[in-house]
């Protein structure tokens, strides 16, 4: 059985050896020996390169220190508590199936842990610096068991471009359902970033994905959304796939974006898009838009469950008490 607990912080403590000035360049060439995790840390974290140099410029060189030192005097006990609890959860957890690793990585800050997905299985990444923030160094034993737990009711609800159709329809009705249960007590903008965030986590091929709100006459407005920034923050009525949507009330989707000669472009990376109206009383209030980086990504399965989503936020007026 492969090493299911690897730790990759040492490799970016060596940025303590660089002057301030030269942390991004030094980034720029640690990011190569992890090139996928860290496009899906910064995708989901809305994060672009610059981004990434101002965060460096804003940390303390001792914030950093500290945390080496700390994880130092931490790292042989958690390693060995965590290896021993996996003795006994090992059925639980369906280790035998090595469909997943837990990566110790140090990353910006933003947000404890992501999965990753990869060509040969999953990666739980886990950003020591957020934790430390936390306070919650002490218990990163605990805290890696349980995004491991965590990863086993990933596997009931997650949709991969590989995903066949018939399964596919299944995954979704129980997502739908669990979107209905986490939406209850939410509206407005809150009740988009939860749609949001529950399909960026579950649908692996949605690689951005966000809301679209009609903010005045023939006009959208960027509302919630994960993946790369966008300059698209505002779109008229018949501009791009969106605005044709929003023109139109139809559903859109394109099997590949370099075809669309009315399409306004985001990302090299994007190679497919939908885009779902949400109507309400035959007017359009705003739309869901999903780019992927595969061609071709969303099928009928894709517009029913995305159309269902948006008929639900219609008719539960989630989007009425913004």
């Amino acid at each position: 059985m492969r090493s299911i607990l690897r730790d990759f912080s040492e490799e970016f403590f060596k940025i303590l050896s660089f002057p301030k000035e030269k942390w991004f360049s030094f980034w720029l060439e640690y990011r190569k020996d992890h090139p996928r995790i860290w496009e899906e840390y910064l995708m989901k974290n809305c994060m672009s390169e610059r981004d990434v140099e101002k965060t460096l410029a804003g940390m303390e060189r001792r914030e950093l220190d500290y945390l080496h030192q700390r994880w130092l005097s931490l790292e042989s006990e958690v390693k060995s508590t965590v290896l021993k609890n996996l003795k006994n959860l090992s059925g639980f957890l369906e280790l035998s199936r090595e469909d997943f690793v837990v990566f110790l990585m140090v990353a910006f800050g933003k947000t404890e842990s992501i999965v990753v997905p990869t060509s040969r299985g999953h990666v739980i990444m886990i950003d020591l610096l957020s934790l430390s923030r936390k306070g919650m160094l002490d218990s990163v034993d605990d805290f890696i068991i349980e995004k491991m737990k965590e990863f086993k009711t990933y596997r009931e609800y997650m949709v991969s471009k590989d995903t066949d159709e018939e399964e596919k329809v299944e995954k979704f009705k129980k997502l739908f359902t669990l979107l209905q249960s986490a939406l209850n007590p939410l509206s407005g903008e809150e009740a988009l970033r939860e749609v949001v965030k529950l399909l960026d986590h579950y649908v692996e091929y949605y690689n951005w994905t966000g809301f679209y709100l009609v903010s005045s006459k023939k006009q959208l407005e960027l509302g919630p959304f994960i993946g790369e920034p966008t300059e698209h923050v505002k779109i008229k009525f018949g501009q791009g796939i969106c605005g044709q949507a929003a023109e139109s009330k139809e559903i859109f989707v394109v099997p590949d974006v370099s075809r669309e000669k009315n399409y306004l472009s985001c990302s090299d990376k994007t190679k497919s898009e939908i885009v779902v109206p949400i109507i309400d009383m035959g007017n359009i209030i705003g739309e869901i838009d999903i780019d992927s980086h595969h061609i071709d990504a969303f099928s009928a399965v894709d517009e029913e469950f995305l159309e269902k989503i948006c008929e639900f936020l219609a008719k539960s007026e989630k989007l009425k008490r913004q």
